[in-house]
């Protein structure tokens, strides 16, 4: 009995020894780690405590100045933080002691933000185009706002282009918001080379790549407009797009467009509807007589290069009120009179009726066009119309110069 005792002595006495050196061990992580950890909190004035902080040389992290910081950086060697804040110090007074700190900024801080953007302000007055444009294209990746604006001002750049250009991978995903962000008032057609790349690596929606075909056809770059507008749909038969109305309209590029009235002035309600019992959609005009009528009625912009052309289709209307009736006209993309127009359409009394016009494209027109429904009169479409109307099996070709002799 006695032997055990002693062993069990033993054994607490081995337990409260090794309890007390791990205890003596901590105390003295403690008094050599307490001090520094409140000069830290007091450099990066985060100690609740506001005595004391005074006591060391690095001060209050607001009025820290470069001198303060490197003696900071003295006894924190590897401080990130520190040596963002030092680097940010000296490029805001334009300080050349800046450049030389970057490269180590980047190996003590690769993913922060702050220092990728004095990387990418240093590359620029550096003129160092190609590390501005990739620091800038990695911040907009990262979702940083203001790195767009400078981006964009290095795409307008014709010297420039280049060196963004070069940023554009499959894997890119900075192309797209930056476009997507841009103002009416941006050069459209010196973004179009981005726009073209970036849809054929696949790093720009559709909505983006239709949003760019809207701004070139607002400019007037009417050619630019609808080759983006083919290379997004892959095959464009030539002519009218959609000439049957068997797609939904989308009302933008060079589809079917219709103006949306206010809701209680509503003069003309378009919609496309089943055309049974044959297959497929027609477009159906229900003027309302309740307001006037929006001209043009419904378009789609043409890019037309030949020169002679046909153009045909149906309609049946039902209980049409009108005197002078509508016409499909066409005019130059840009504005300006009707250089052709079909027949006045009136009632056919729900009987399919077929048109028939040939026309020249004029050479003011530029190859671009807009055929348009609307009224024969002006002033009959201030006044309202009532009736509904039906098209159908709309067909434009390119006549041959035989045809035309």
């Amino acid at each position: 009995m006695t032997a055990d005792k002693g062993m069990t002595a033993g054994k607490g006495l081995a337990r409260a020894a090794w309890i007390g050196l791990w205890l003596a061990l901590f105390v003295a992580l403690w008094v050599w780690a307490w001090p520094k950890q409140i000069e830290r909190g007091c450099w990066l004035a985060e100690w609740p405590f506001e005595q004391g902080c005074s006591d060391y040389a690095s001060g209050n992290l607001e009025t820290t100045t470069p001198t303060q910081q490197v003696q900071h950086l003295e006894r924190n060697i590897g401080d990130g933080f520190a040596y963002l804040e030092l680097t940010q110090n000296l490029a805001a007074q334009d300080d050349s002691l800046a450049a030389p700190l970057l490269p180590w900024l980047q190996q003590l801080a690769p993913h922060n933000n702050r220092a990728l953007a004095l990387q990418a302000n240093a590359s620029l007055r550096a003129e160092d185009y190609e590390a501005a444009a990739k620091a800038l294209a990695l911040l907009v990746e990262r979702g940083v706002p203001s790195a767009r604006a400078p981006l964009v001002a290095l795409m307008l750049e014709p010297s420039t282009q280049d060196a963004v250009r070069a940023q554009l991978t499959a894997q890119s995903r900075w192309l797209d918001p930056t476009l997507a962000s841009l103002g009416a008032q941006v050069p459209v057609e010196l973004l179009q080379p981005f726009v073209n790349e970036g849809w054929k690596l696949g790093v720009v929606r559709l909505p983006t790549a239709l949003g760019q075909v809207e701004r070139l056809k607002k400019a007037g770059y009417w050619l630019d407009a609808y080759a983006l507008w083919v290379a997004v749909l892959g095959q464009v038969q030539d002519g009218l797009y959609n000439p049957g109305f068997d797609r939904r309209a989308s009302q933008r590029g060079f589809d079917w467009s219709w103006p949306q009235q206010r809701a209680g002035k509503v003069g003309v309600q378009l919609a496309q509807v089943s055309a049974a019992p044959r297959t497929g959609s027609m477009l159906q005009v229900e003027m309302t007589g309740r307001g006037a009528l929006p001209q043009p009625v419904a378009s789609q912009p043409l890019v037309l290069l030949g020169s002679h052309y046909r153009f045909t289709g149906r309609y049946m209307s039902d209980r049409l009120r009108t005197r002078e009736g509508l016409v499909w006209a066409l005019r130059c993309a840009a504005g300006g009179e009707r250089f052709a127009q079909t027949e006045a359409l009136v009632e056919t009394q729900k009987q399919w009726q077929s048109f028939d016009l040939e026309f020249d494209m004029p050479a003011e027109c530029e190859g671009a066009a807009r055929l348009q429904l609307e009224a024969m009169a002006n002033w009959e479409a201030r006044a309202g119309m009532a009736g509904v109307m039906y098209f159908d099996d709309f067909e434009l070709r390119q006549r041959a110069a035989e045809s035309v002799q």
